[in-house]
């Protein structure tokens, strides 16, 4: 008998018993999502459900950010963290229950508002594992630390708990968890890997400078269009060229405004542009090289110093995820067991990036592991596959998750790693 068997029934049923409050609290964040730093009744919802599970309360951490604490005697503490925050994506699901949202955006201006990355679900999730665990107490010792964080789409609002003091007031953890949603999975399997699990990301906005004038007299300007094009093809040999081929780095140049008339050299270019990496260092020597090359190409065009291309920081930078290897072998046997081997899948990393790293701080040392749960009924998957349906992938209007089927592996799974790494039995 594995320790898994020892309470496994008792955890599915605490399961199913949370699945239907979870998914009306899913619908409900769904229908009424909420942008970056204004998850205002969001916050609430899930303040209220963590005091109703007999949870200590905080709220207003970093802005939105709630935090829970249960204490059930002396052993370890745990954090499971859900993110809360939804993305100006108009949906198109055609869900009886979609969002038709308007709210203002960051520069103020209305736009549409739609949970196209799944952070309902992991609120939903990460609540309904609480109150499961809190059933559950004749199982397990310690504290368990539930976090729902805001902002994690404009990638902050990890590091505005930490600085309000959210560790301050519980604790630091021992350990910490999270999940997130993958259509591409089916839903019911998890996946996850030990070491690199996401990249660190770095965003910058770039003013190329140059000297306007005329259209028609190009010679006595220096045009910064032309030198906002070279910058964007020198860019790419960065990554072809500067750094080792065995290093994953990506520079990703997503907009570029300069001008106002066809006739008119602009006296500058503004590009907005993410350096992706496994490695912090990698991501350093990436930002380098693209100052020199912008410094450069300024420099041949005979500017002067006061004319340099200017580099600011447009959010916060974030750190790769990575994967504690004890934390991630002992959850990868947890949900074996649980699930059964065929719905474990081992991963490679991802490419895209996310805040969870901040709960770990730099030098902390503190062990995390972040894993995916597939939230696409394997029959529309076998759909996709022969072409007949289109899937709706994250951050697209068309992103519509298989919920009932997603919530109950992602409630068991959050709940499971609570019991075993609190457990009496601890790994």
């Amino acid at each position: 008998m594995t320790v898994v068997d020892d309470w496994k029934e008792q955890l599915l049923r605490a399961v199913e018993g949370q699945l239907p409050p979870a998914l009306a609290l899913y619908r409900r964040i769904h229908a009424h999502p909420e942008l970056s730093g204004q998850e205002a009744a969001t916050a609430a919802a899930a303040a209220e459900r963590l005091a109703r599970a007999g949870f200590e309360v905080a709220a207003g951490l970093g802005g939105h950010g709630v935090a829970g604490r249960l204490r059930n005697g002396a052993g370890g503490r745990l954090l499971i963290r859900g993110d809360m925050d939804a993305l100006p994506v108009r949906e198109e699901t055609g869900l009886p229950y979609a969002s038709t949202v308007v709210s203002p955006g960051p520069d103020g201006q209305p736009v549409p508002v739609m949970h196209a990355c799944g952070h309902d679900l992991h609120t939903a999730a990460v609540l309904g594992a609480a109150a499961a665990v809190a059933e559950l107490r004749p199982l397990w010792a310690g504290e368990l630390i539930v976090v729902c964080q805001p902002a994690e789409e404009t990638v902050g609002g990890a590091k505005l708990m930490l600085a309000d003091g959210l560790y301050g007031r519980f604790g630091r953890p021992d350990w910490g968890v999270a999940l997130h949603v993958r259509p591409e999975l089916p839903a019911g399997c998890v996946g996850l890997r030990e070491g690199v699990w996401s990249s660190g990301c770095r965003s910058l906005d770039v003013t190329i400078r140059g000297r306007g004038g005329h259209g028609a007299a190009p010679h006595k300007a220096v045009d910064p269009v032309v030198l906002a094009a070279q910058f964007v093809l020198a860019a790419q040999t960065v990554v072809s060229r500067q750094i080792h081929p065995a290093e994953m780095v990506l520079v990703t140049i997503g907009a570029i405004h300069g001008g106002s008339k066809r006739n008119i050299i602009p006296e500058c270019v503004e590009l907005k542009l993410t350096i992706r990496g496994y490695k912090e260092d990698v991501i350093d020597a990436a930002e380098a090289a693209l100052r020199r090359h912008a410094r450069g190409l300024a420099l041949a065009a005979g500017l002067g110093e006061s004319e340099m291309p200017l580099f600011h920081p447009a959010e916060p930078p974030f750190r790769p995820v990575v994967n504690d290897e004890r934390l991630t072998q002992a959850l990868r046997d947890l949900f074996a067991e649980l699930l059964g081997a065929e719905r474990v899948m081992r991963q490679e990393p991802s490419t895209g990036s996310e805040d969870f790293a901040d709960f770990s701080p730099a030098g902390a040392g503190l062990p995390l592991c972040m894993f995916h749960i597939g939230c696409t009924a394997a029959e529309r998957l076998a759909r996709v596959e022969k072409g007949q349906e289109r899937l709706g992938l994250l951050h697209t209007p068309r992103f519509a998750p298989d919920a009932e089927p997603t919530l109950r592996t992602g409630i068991a799974s959050l709940a499971a790693a609570a019991l075993r790494l609190l457990g009496r039995q601890r790994p």
